[in-house]
């Protein structure tokens, strides 16, 4: 995930350093499924939803990355056609922390769907507070 302006500042000066030794634990491939950095894979859907398919024709598990079959490509069902870029997560959602047992390189659905708690959490927060603001000077929140 891009860093955020704002938070430019919570991360250490070697912190392009520090990635590039993660991916290089990784093997430049998502530690989740497995699918290697600039990889353009296709998503699949109905029978193939959960699932990935690669330029040659195999099939695998989208959490796992293991090996399912190998299906004709006019048979896949495609849900998307997607380029991997890998990211790097902090496991605990705090960009100070770079240990690297908190950090782990993924590719752009599971660092999605590591961050999505973390992320609902904060918007709910934000509305919170503005909520707040509107309270305190009388006004109605957009």
């Amino acid at each position: 995930m891009p860093i955020k302006p704002e938070n430019r500042a919570r991360y250490p000066a070697n912190w392009n350093e520090i990635r590039v030794a993660i991916l290089e634990r990784a093997g430049n491939c998502c530690e989740q499924c497995k699918v290697p950095n600039g990889k353009r894979i296709a998503r699949g859907s109905g029978p193939f939803a959960g699932t990935f398919q690669a330029d040659d024709a195999e099939v695998y598990d989208a959490e796992t990355g293991e090996h399912i079959a190998r299906v004709r490509m006019s048979e896949y069902q495609v849900k998307n056609m997607v380029t991997i870029v890998l990211t790097i997560a902090h496991l605990d959602h705090q960009p100070e922390n770079c240990d690297p047992a908190n950090l782990r390189a993924l590719c752009q659905m599971h660092h999605l769907r590591h961050d999505a708690a973390h992320h609902a959490e904060t918007a709910r927060a934000t509305r919170r507070e503005r909520l707040a603001v509107g309270d305190l000077f009388g006004v109605v929140a957009q």
